[in-house]
């Protein structure tokens, strides 16, 4: 199986870790394991944690874990649940497990790249369900529909949208799964944003909530600003949850018993770590569109509706946009993500979760560049 380059991880990979400011941050702004303890009994989560034994986790995942995942989904029990190494795990197993060759699978795009170069490489016909910015990322389920042929065998769908930050409406979304119920493909929701939701009744019900042919993928990262756990779940039907169990036996085997005890204590105090990121996110989703209305010289942009990303179109810029981000990073040690890393050249990825004063920090030495061009 020949699998292409993942375009944005390797940039991420070869200029973060030297970068000094950072406005390509997807996450939350992370804890600390010290904030994170803190949101509970701070002496008995640390008496229990060093009781942990440091063996092999179940490759399932912890009952424990499992059964506050699955209270998040209706209809949904711990054996509905696979805990997996990330989304990223989540979205390998999902698609090793379903798509053949000759499948037809449909993603909307543009798209983080595992959820579709993985189904490309199993020999799939890939098809772009594409969010176009002079609709205003608008999700058009008629384009979909015309895109679904009698070889679909899957349709990826990002809810919220990564990097647009569009949403699926509760209603597109029940549309999509009865085409599902009954031309008996699946949806996979990659939901790692769903509780990213910056304006309150844009984002809808989980996917398995709605339908059995719906799969659901979640992570401790995006949301939670808990991406060091490196932890994230399918939520699904017991028969495809058992044929993922099968591949990640061959994958990661299990996840580390102490990320499983944190997940599980963040998980349950969820509605604490969601008021603490999403404080940080408005602040920063404000002083965003603002910095954007003082720079409409350079940019076509849609506001978000939910998640922490926006993904802008440059204009009257004298070069690519990975030739500027690469500027940006060697001139200013400034992290951006070029639209390139998602097949979309003239485009940003801007993350807006992260530390407050780092944001406006980096917009702005992003400003002086600009200026000075």
């Amino acid at each position: 199986m020949n699998i292409k380059t993942f375009g944005v991880e390797r940039w991420m990979n070869t200029y973060e870790n030297d970068a000094v400011y950072n406005l390509a941050e997807t996450d939350a702004k992370p804890f600390t394991l010290e904030e994170l303890v803190s949101i509970g009994d701070k002496n008995k989560v640390l008496n229990d944690m060093l009781k942990v034994k440091l063996s092999y986790n179940p490759t399932t995942g912890s009952k424990k874990l499992r059964e506050v995942i699955s209270g998040f989904y209706n209809d949904t029990s711990p054996e509905n649940v696979l805990v997996t190494t990330g989304a990223i795990e989540a979205d390998f197993l999902v698609t090793n497990s379903l798509v053949e060759p000759g499948d037809t699978v449909v993603v909307q795009f543009p798209a983080y790249q595992a959820l579709y170069s993985t189904a490309e490489a199993r020999g799939a016909n890939v098809k772009y369900w594409k969010m176009d910015i002079d609709d205003n990322y608008e999700p058009d389920i008629e384009k979909l529909k015309n895109l679904i042929d009698d070889k679909t065998k899957l349709v990826v769908l990002n809810i919220p949208h990564n990097p647009t930050g569009a949403v699926i409406s509760e209603q597109q979304l029940r549309t999509i799964l009865s085409w599902a119920e009954e031309q008996g493909f699946w949806v996979l929701c990659d939901e790692v944003y769903h509780d990213f939701a910056i304006n309150k009744g844009v984002i809808p019900p989980y996917g398995r909530s709605l339908s059995q042919k719906a799969i659901s993928v979640g992570s401790m990262s995006k949301s939670y600003g808990l991406s060091g756990l490196r932890l994230g779940w399918i939520a699904g039907p017991t028969e495809l949850i058992n044929k993922c169990w099968s591949w990640k036996d061959y994958t990661s085997i299990s996840n580390s018993p102490l990320n499983d005890f944190l997940a599980a204590f963040a998980l349950i105090n969820v509605d604490k770590v969601m008021k603490r990121n999403l404080q940080i996110a408005r602040k920063n989703f404000r002083i965003l569109m603002d910095w954007f209305e003082e720079h409409n010289n350079w940019f076509d942009y849609v506001k978000p509706k939910a998640g922490v990303l926006v993904f802008p179109r440059l204009k009257n810029i004298p070069f690519s946009t990975e030739e500027l981000c690469k500027k940006l990073f060697y001139d200013k040690k400034l992290l951006m993500v070029p639209g390139e890393c998602f097949e979309m050249p003239g485009y940003l990825r801007i993350g807006y979760g992260n530390n407050t004063e780092m944001f406006e920090k980096g917009l702005s030495i992003f400003s002086s560049f600009l200026k000075n061009l």
